[in-house]
């Protein structure tokens, strides 16, 4: 076993080291933009799943909207509950002391993780229409959502496994064959869901559940094509991922949950301010509501760029500390937060420069008098959004670079704090009590996600005084 481990340090990027300032910025882009790419894959597939849906009718689209939102908060928890085994895995690459092993358990307690976790929700999610009508929706479309929420609910599933183990690929710098598939999956669910959705190669048009069916099913293919990527590569294969893989390993099971779960509700509590956000905007108007939308599209393309510079900067960090390599962890952690923060600051200047371009690409037609009223609201609100994007940088960078000295549960306080108590009530005042409406809402996200950052920010740069921290490098840290 020894000798398969130095092979494999040998052939796989494990040591995370990177001597200069160059070296960390190579490091960093290396691992974080194929892990940005993988994520706008996602961003396409729902992009072309609205398209599709679009020529079907509004109600087949307003319906599988409908069931995106209910199912989106649930989805990212668990990708957060998953992403609680990258430090482990990453501090074990650091340590390089029977890092296969520390590994494997890590990985496969994970799958047990958020398999218990997603056991509950698609209880739920399977009957949701009586929570629907609770709240409220039209009884014409609670039918047709809850179809939807039922097909496309297999990707709570293999979403998060392929999460799971495009970081495991990433912690040892071999992710490219996990974003080939991922691109992939964009072109295959498309022809998935066009198949099924209009109905052809002999199969009935299922429309709106179509749509959720051809999501699983590319899901499904895309879990399967990297698990035989993990199985064939020479490199990976040693690793037996699923070796015994009902064997329980509570004490591992106990970590995972206790790092990934605040990672998870903080995800969610994110998630949810931008959905309370988006029903305070609906009350200004259909026009005002378009607009947002506009805008939160456009500041969340470039945001998977500063996201994965932070998973990045987490792996990084973790291995770092396994090292016990604190030179490593302050250079990788400035790095990454100065790299996202001037990545978003120069798309910012883009974005304030051809806003009118870039809104112009979400309205077909300037000729209509109601999208030239779009097109000047969003303008407004994009602005707003190129200085939000910078700060939000800083927090989601910040953020990673915590979890991977697994410092998770007071940020999910401050997340709690800032994203209800700050974003939630600011938004409210500033659109409402204080007359200045829709941009309003968009200064409260500026001032939420702010003073999220910039609480992240310090906690980061007095990581000494963290109880995490003294325990992963020794208490004479």
């Amino acid at each position: 076993m020894a000798a398969t481990e130095a092979i494999i340090q040998k052939s796989v990027r494990t040591d995370g080291r990177a001597d200069s300032l160059s070296g960390e910025v190579r490091a960093l882009l290396a691992t974080g933009l194929p892990l940005a790419l993988s994520q706008l894959a996602g961003v396409a597939m729902l992009t072309t799943d609205t398209i599709m849906l679009g020529r079907v009718g509004p109600e087949a689209l307003a319906a599988a909207a409908l069931g995106f939102s209910v199912i989106m908060v649930p989805m990212l928890f668990l990708i957060g509950l998953a992403q609680g085994a990258v430090p482990l895995m990453a501090y074990a690459v650091g340590a390089r002391t029977r890092h296969m092993r520390e590994v494997r358990r890590t990985i496969r307690q994970a799958f047990w993780a958020t398999a218990l976790a997603c056991a509950p929700v698609l209880l739920v999610l399977w009957n949701f229409g009586p929570i629907l009508r609770l709240i409220g929706q039209d009884d014409g479309l609670i039918g047709p959502t809850v179809d939807y929420i039922r097909a496309v609910s297999p990707v709570l599933v293999t979403g998060t496994w392929f999460a799971l183990l495009r970081n495991f690929t990433a912690t040892y710098g071999r992710q490219r064959a996990a974003l080939a598939i991922a691109l992939l999956q964009v072109p295959v669910n498309a022809v998935f869901i066009y198949i099924l959705i209009f109905g052809h190669l002999g199969l009935p048009a299922l429309g709106v559940v179509g749509a959720g069916l051809g999501s699983s099913l590319s899901g499904l293919l895309a879990l399967g094509a990297l698990a035989l990527y993990l199985r064939l590569d020479r490199r990976f294969r040693r690793f037996r991922l699923m070796g015994r893989f009902w064997r329980a390993d509570w004490s591992r099971l106990g970590q995972i949950f206790r790092i990934g779960a605040p990672i998870g509700l903080t995800i969610a509590f994110e998630v949810m301010l931008f959905s309370v956000a988006a029903q305070m905007m609906g009350l200004f108007g259909p026009l005002a509501l378009a607009a947002h939308q506009i805008a939160i599209q456009i500041a969340s393309t470039t945001f998977m760029v500063a996201l994965g510079l932070g998973q990045a900067g987490s792996i990084r960090v973790g291995i770092a500390a396994g090292a016990r390599d604190e030179a490593g962890i302050a250079r990788t952690g400035w790095t990454a937060l100065a790299l996202g923060c001037g990545f978003m600051g120069l798309t910012a200047i883009g974005m304030v420069i051809w806003r009118e371009d870039l809104i112009g690409l979400f309205l077909p037609d300037l000729t209509s008098p109601d999208n030239r009223a779009v097109l000047g609201i969003a303008a407004h609100f994009v602005v707003l959004a190129g200085l939000f994007q910078i700060v939000d940088a800083a927090q989601v960078v910040t953020v990673n670079l915590l979890r991977g000295i697994r410092d998770t549960r007071v940020p999910l306080i401050f997340a709690l704090v800032c994203y209800w108590g700050i974003g939630v009530g600011l938004s409210w005042l500033l659109a409402f009590p204080l007359g200045l409406g829709g941009n309003g809402i968009w200064w409260s996200f500026v001032a939420a996600i702010g003073a999220f950052a910039l609480l992240l920010v310090h906690r980061f740069a007095r990581r000494r005084h963290l109880t995490a921290y003294r325990a992963l490098l020794g208490t004479g840290a």
